[in-house]
């Protein structure tokens, strides 16, 4: 089912317009648009407070995530029960505006010490680097340079040019000093007579050595000296940064409410940005759904002013925005819809219509009976006790109705944990259960696959049928029911060559449903070209048809990818586990843990994918287009504090 949200004009004095829009950011449920007369005008000081609030709540969510790492952590229990912090306005008042001037103080201060650190940081990195260019000096303690007599140089050679250039040192008289032996070279300081300074660089050209440049003021001992000594000064700094930072994290909590309340403040000021004034009275148009219009009409009344509310009729082209809204059993399929997004005002809410095909293509891509009572299991534990956490809990439900699909697709499957036919056997009352088995009968199983690809390729046109009524499109109903005849008498030929069934009247059948399906594909078309264009729209059709039950394949790879891998992970763990001794069964059960877990996960991921793309691509372009617009009402996005 779904819902239309209405437009609606709301009048009222000036003077009431910070309660008004107080009034409709508190109610959390209303649309206000954007739409300004001719001579109206939105107050700049309105866009420039949003703009101080949209900063402060950036700043303030900065805040939250860089003390997060000095704040003790509550139990993990804790945090899943509750994982917002209880609020109420006794609260709200002790935050007076004093209070949060000071909190925001310490944001800013926050601010400043992440820049400082993050130029420490910069800064150690380079201290490093520099330190890391003198360790080739070794513990030289003068700076290599040219004299009025000498040259002195630090050189650079590879281990095999070490004899060579020894050689050249000793043939020429010139003296040198081991500086420090890495991997692959060795570095030299190398003293030289200012007269064979030539010599020495045809030496060092020859060997393919190079000369060390020396970029440094100081001698390296010096420099290495201060270096070790700026590297303490950053490290106290930065532990003087990290204890203040320690003291600001106190404010955690009040960073969070703050954000929090300053969240409320977001949500009235764009209420008021929305709002136009003209003459003496202001003027608000929304959009709601009929049903919430309560929440405010009581706290309109109060007012001793007329405050005037009508509904307004839509403009042309124009629609309103929709919502979702189904039983309870059927809720939790509105996740796969609002996947693919939500309906246009004119069309029907698929989710009714998916909610049998998806949960049961979801237990065929998993077929394993044991993965399905896990599922099951977990999912029931974590609606229980982790409601709180989760928020929204239509995944989890629907997950928790897979599991229950997987189950008894498991069972007729003869899945097991990927347990053997074997085993089974020693098992009769299950045996009986199993009715397919999915790696000897996959023909079997691709044929039940593409039979319910065709059952829902139908019930598609089924569906189109309904979506016409309901819109009085006759032209949309008609089409849906010449497909759907036309499939239902595709069975029936198929059917009498099996069953002593009357394959003339099949035929004729099939000439009769072919014929009105090619006359209303031609439907607009001048008289000429019916035939021809008919013809050409029934092939594509069928062509469709075809390609979209040829994907139902997938069904039973999946099928057949759970159980073969949860096979595989079998054998892996025996044989593994024989192989080691004394240990070798705690070895096979951490191999089938892990690896069940890791085969559920990935195939539960995938069915759900799968699933949800049948319904997306094959299911959903026969009477959906999509593309409506969700009702996105004015309120405060609460992140970390929940009101009592």
């Amino acid at each position: 089912m779904m819902k239309l949200a209405e437009k609606y004009l709301l009048a009222f004095p000036k003077e009431r317009l910070s309660e008004i829009s107080k009034l409709v950011s508190e109610a959390g449920c209303f649309e206000a648009i954007e739409s300004q007369p001719q001579g109206g005008s939105f107050p700049e000081k309105i866009t420039q407070e949003l703009e101080r609030v949209e900063y402060r709540m950036a700043s303030l969510d900065f805040a939250v995530s860089y003390v997060t790492s000095f704040v003790k952590k509550e139990p993990l229990l804790k945090r899943l029960k509750q994982p917002k912090i209880l609020f109420n306005k006794e609260r709200m008042a002790g935050l007076s505006p004093e209070t949060r001037e000071k909190l925001f103080s310490q944001v800013k201060r926050l601010e400043k010490i992440e820049r400082r650190l993050d130029r420490s940081r910069k800064e150690e990195k380079d201290v490093v680097s520099r330190l890391n260019e003198l360790e080739k000096f070794g513990d030289l303690g003068f700076v290599p340079q040219e004299t009025q007599y000498t040259v002195s140089l630090v050189i650079c050679l590879t281990q095999t040019a070490r004899g060579q250039m020894e050689e050249s040192v000793k043939e020429n008289a010139w003296h040198w000093r081991e500086l420090i032996n890495l991997p692959g070279n060795i570095f030299w300081l190398l003293f030289v007579p200012l007269w064979d300074k030539e010599k020495v660089g045809e030496v060092l050209r020859n060997l393919k050595a190079e000369v060390v440049p020396y970029n440094f003021a100081h001698p390296p001992t010096v420099e290495k000296q201060r270096m070790a000594e700026r590297l303490q000064e950053i490290a106290k700094e930065r532990l003087i940064l990290k204890n203040e930072t320690a003291i600001i994290a106190r404010h955690f909590s009040e960073f969070k409410i703050f954000r929090d309340l300053l969240a409320m403040k977001k949500a009235n000021l764009e209420v008021k940005k929305r709002i136009w004034q003209e003459g003496i009275l202001a003027y608000l148009v929304f959009w709601a759904f009929k049903d919430d219009l309560k929440k405010v009409h009581s706290r309109l009344a109060k007012f001793p002013e007329k405050i005037f509310l009508r509904k307004m009729e839509l403009e042309e082209g124009e629609e309103p925005p929709v919502a979702l809204e189904n039983h309870k059993l059927i809720r939790p399929f509105q996740y796969v819809t609002e996947i693919f997004g939500m309906p246009r005002s004119n069309e029907l809410d698929p989710t009714p219509f998916l909610a049998f095909f998806f949960i049961l293509f979801f237990g065929i891509c998993l077929t394993d009976a044991g993965y399905g009572l896990v599922l099951i299991l977990l999912t029931l534990t974590a609606l229980l006790f982790l409601k709180k956490a989760l928020g929204d809990t239509k995944l989890m439900v629907l997950l928790f109705y897979g599991g229950i699909a997987t189950m008894a697709m498991g069972v007729l499957f003869g899945g097991y944990f990927g347990a053997p036919s074997s085993v089974l056997q020693k098992l009769p009352w299950l045996l009986k259960l199993k009715k397919i088995d999915p790696i000897e009968d996959t023909v079997l199983f691709m044929i039940i696959a593409f039979a319910l690809g065709y059952l829902q390729v139908f019930f598609a046109q089924i569906v189109k049928i309904i979506s016409g009524w309901k819109n009085n499109n006759r032209e949309l109903s008609l089409n849906g029911l010449a497909w759907a005849l036309f499939y239902i008498v595709l069975v029936l030929v198929g059917v009498s060559f099996w069953l002593s069934f009357d394959k003339t009247a099949a035929f004729l059948a099939l000439i009769g449903s072919g014929l009105f399906l090619l006359w209303i594909e031609s439907v607009g078309v001048n008289i000429f070209l019916k035939p021809l264009v008919g013809a050409i729209k029934v092939l594509q059709g069928l062509i469709g048809t075809m390609s979209d039950v040829l994907s139902y394949s997938r069904l039973v790879a999946l099928g057949l990818a759970t159980g073969v891998i949860a096979l595989i992970v079998n054998q892996i763990a025996v044989l593994l586990g024989s192989m080691v001794p004394y240990i070798g069964f705690f070895v096979t059960i951490l191999i089938m843990v892990g690896g069940h877990i890791f085969n559920l996960g990935i195939n539960a991921l995938g069915a759900f994918i799968h699933s949800g793309r049948l319904q997306f691509v094959e299911f959903f372009p026969k009477f959906l287009e999509g593309g409506g617009k969700r009702l996105q009402p004015q309120r405060a996005e609460f992140k970390y504090i929940q009101v009592e």
